[in-house]
């Protein structure tokens, strides 16, 4: 079940874009869950600036200064407008505000995420800081992340009408398809997809065992196979979500973690960088 979702609402260098604090809102009040909205805000404190080139510029503090500012007025907007949409669709919100710092570890996020039952994050194709966040939420939580895509274009989350799963029997797209259940039950319809022609899919399962365990979920689909076509998984996988103009991608989340340096599977790379619709990822 989910009932507490989780929304990282980043306050600087930009903040996030409406279409994100929408999608997560809407899907609480689609599956009757409650929103924690996490919005960190830069401090003030020079101390807590990092050097840089080994000194700071003579005009740092005032750079610095409207960095903080700018951070505090996106803050407060962001407060108002989840408040809103939060209050329009009748879910309930519980808001936490706090300082941050410029470089700043995301613990603060992945700890409170550890007791959500899911972890919405915007996702964007030219978010340089937000990639560390986001892969320390995803690996770092035992929880499933959603990306909500925010750059101009992307598919946002307004339904569930249709959903797309990965699925190839390996432990990662089985956490994923359980972990999302409480979507695909909702889902108008479901598509099953494997993608042939990277590797082989070894599995001592049959197709009777998936039908069986969806069909004990309540879970109605279809399964396609489909070839890779000398593109990407995660190419592939998008272009098929986009050719059944599906509402959300369900994926298992490749990729293992040394000393915090993320090495990611190429599905998952692609996913987590350039998404064109809203992904629901679990490790």
């Amino acid at each position: 079940m989910i009932r507490q979702i989780l929304l990282s609402l980043p306050s600087y260098p930009d903040r996030s874009p409406m279409q994100v604090l929408e999608g997560a809102a809407t899907l609480a009040q689609l599956l009757g869950a409650s929103l924690t909205a996490q919005i960190p805000q830069l401090s003030g404190d020079q101390k807590t600036w990092p050097p840089i080139i080994g000194a700071y510029p003579l005009d740092f503090p005032q750079l610095m200064n409207e960095a903080v500012v700018q951070s505090e007025r996106n803050a407060a907007s962001l407060t108002e407008d989840i408040g809103k949409a939060c209050s329009g669709l009748r879910v309930p919100l519980d808001i936490r505000r706090g300082l941050a710092n410029l470089i700043d570890s995301p613990d603060y996020l992945v700890d409170l995420a550890r007791l959500h039952d899911l972890t919405v994050v915007p996702c964007s194709e030219t978010d340089m800081l937000g990639g560390t966040v986001t892969e320390s939420v995803i690996f770092g939580t035992g929880r499933p992340t959603l990306l909500l895509p925010s750059e101009d274009g992307a598919k946002s989350l307004q339904w569930l009408d249709k959903v797309v799963v990965a699925w190839d029997y390996s432990r990662e797209a089985a956490r994923a398809m359980a972990d999302a259940l409480p979507i695909l039950a909702r889902a108008k319809k479901v598509h099953i997809i494997s993608v042939l022609g990277e590797k082989g899919i070894h599995t001592t399962c049959t197709l009777g065992d998936l039908e069986k365990y969806l069909a004990t979920h309540q879970v109605k689909y279809v399964l396609d196979e489909v070839p890779l076509k000398g593109t990407t998984v995660s190419d592939r996988l998008m272009s098929y979500a986009r050719e059944v103009t599906a509402d959300m991608l369900v994926m298992g989340a490749y990729g293992h973690s040394r000393f915090r340096e993320f090495v990611l599977g190429g599905a998952t790379r692609g996913a987590l960088f350039n998404p064109k619709l809203p992904v629901f990822v679990s490790h």
